[in-house]
């Protein structure tokens, strides 16, 4: 007997996904049968144990470029975990919270964070809009040691020095002196934080990392950032994009866009940079700041990425619409349409040029595509119903209730881990699983890695340490062939080679 319902709650949509599989990914090779091993926790490898449970703060990690270091904000901290040894160092700069951060990807101890507050432009202080370019090998040589005894007799000796010079009209109460003693020590604290590192590291901005834009060049020479604090308006304001070149320091600026830009990219050798704003416009500038390309997109919220062989930009728009262009004429080479909502996180290319993937903004849906000289060409589709699940729902708003659960948050081919031209391993993960996928489409092999859970479909609590409640994020070592899941408590890694 069907059930109806008004309500779905998260654990029944997470319990409603794990059983949900409509179609299902398959190799590439019809003769190959697909495997797929589900991995939970308590079955890693190994687990590395954090000292403390770190804040969840969703796909905001970065690994460095030898896959020894793992990045993850800690309030107005950045800690950096050596991912053998577990051992950590608190780097300290920022005065208020860093929210987004990412490795060089060629220089192993080059970190960028950023940390903003909510203070609009007519009121707002630089030093709470900043970006860090930090030195990892020089801040581990550094004491990380807060000094509070001297801050605050710092702060006790500014208050008698202000008695002092104004003489005996200046009387103080006692709860005077402690206020501005209070106020005194937080100065003191916030310049010391600040002064943790040079002000030539020092970029007034903001970093632009939605839809997995990549903030450094391929080749680790240039950052890109947004200047000052985001304009109050759209449509009527330029919203500029600064590229810096780390190893001269100069700044060249990219103008045009008028409302936020969505993403950001360089090409695979770094001679452009493609921009996609909310202004529906799709730009490509040369490193001198000159435009050279300038498209009209689609609705709001565009990701895009680089053809490999750097001839094509695609962009993948949440209307659902995935459009590539030709950079060396500048014509349009595809438009697909696919008719249901994507997120535009979810578009890759294959590192062998062959293949596009994007994901859906409902039912966890994934589609392959063969990519030829700009045209592309739909190949697998994965996809969650309800129809499979266990749940017996006919309300229409619980259904699609239950359908934005499972978007698909991210997806990217993997780099091979032992170095071959072609990696067809595909990761990607569904919001409400709080867990990640991989699929192999050479071998039909899959991988699922996620907390284990209740039959009410609500995550066990692991009694180690602090305890979890769902991962915090996920990255793939190349280096070493594993998996990494981010937990509060620590990290679980699994082999795939």
């Amino acid at each position: 007997m069907t059930t109806r319902r008004r309500g779905l709650s998260e654990d029944e949509a997470r319990k409603a996904w794990r059983y949900a599989v409509e179609t299902e990914f398959h190799s590439i090779d019809p003769s190959k049968v697909t495997e797929k091993q589900i991995l939970g926790h308590g079955t890693e490898d190994r687990f590395l144990p954090f000292d403390h449970s770190v804040e969840k703060v969703w796909f905001t990690h970065s690994i460095n470029a030898n896959g020894q270091l793992l990045a993850i904000p800690d309030g107005n901290n950045v800690d950096i975990y050596d991912l053998d040894t577990g051992e950590r160092t608190v780097m300290s700069g920022h005065i208020s919270r860093v929210i987004k951060l990412r490795f060089s990807p060629t220089d192993p101890n080059c970190l960028v964070s950023w940390s903003e507050t909510e203070l609009r432009p007519n009121e707002r202080h630089p030093e709470y809009n900043d970006i860090v370019i930090w030195n990892i090998r020089e801040q581990q040589g550094l004491d990380q040691t807060r000094r509070p005894e001297l801050i605050d007799n710092a702060a006790k000796a500014g208050v008698r020095a202000v008695e002092a010079t104004l003489g005996p009209e200046m009387r103080m109460s006692m709860g005077e002196r402690w206020d501005m003693r209070t106020l005194l020590n937080a100065i003191i604290k916030r310049n010391e934080t600040r002064g943790r590192v040079p002000s030539t590291s020092r970029l007034d901005g903001r970093l632009n990392t939605m839809h997995h834009s990549p903030l450094f060049s391929n080749q680790g020479e240039y950052l890109i950032y947004l200047p000052g604090p985001e304009p109050w308006s759209n449509g009527d304001e330029h919203y500029d994009i600064c590229l810096y070149n780390l190893s001269t320091r100069n700044t060249t600026t990219l103008s045009g866009h008028m409302d936020t830009i969505d993403w950001i990219g360089f090409s695979p050798d770094d001679s452009l940079i493609a921009s996609a704003s909310r202004d529906r416009a799709v730009r490509v500038h040369d490193l001198s700041g000159k435009e050279i390309w300038k498209w009209h997109g689609g609705l709001q919220n565009c990701g895009a990425v680089f053809s490999p062989d750097g001839k094509y930009l695609a962009a993948l728009y949440s209307s659902g619409k995935l459009t590539v262009w030709d950079l060396i004429s500048g014509e349009e080479t595809e438009k697909y349409d696919t008719g249901l909502d994507t997120v535009s996180d979810t578009i890759n290319w294959s590192p062998n040029g062959k293949y596009i993937v994007i994901g859906g903004d409902s039912d966890g849906w994934l589609r392959l595509f063969a990519t030829s000289d700009g045209k592309l060409e739909l190949l697998q589709e994965r996809k969650l119903s309800l129809d499979q699940s266990i749940l017996e729902i006919d309300d229409p708003n619980t259904r699609r209730t239950l359908s934005r659960f499972l978007s698909v948050h991210t997806s990217k081919f993997l780099p091979s881990s032992d170095s071959k031209e072609s990696s067809m391993r595909l990761m990607y993960g569904v919001r409400v699983d709080q867990g990640v996928e991989v699929f192999d489409f050479e071998t039909g092999k899959a991988w699922r890695f996620a907390p284990p859970c209740n039959d009410d479909g609500s995550i066990q609590m692991i009694a180690a340490g602090h305890g979890e409640s769902a991962a915090v994020g996920y990255f793939w070592r190349k280096q070493k062939g594993e998996i990494g899941v981010i937990a509060p408590n620590g990290i679980r890694f699994w082999r795939l080679d």
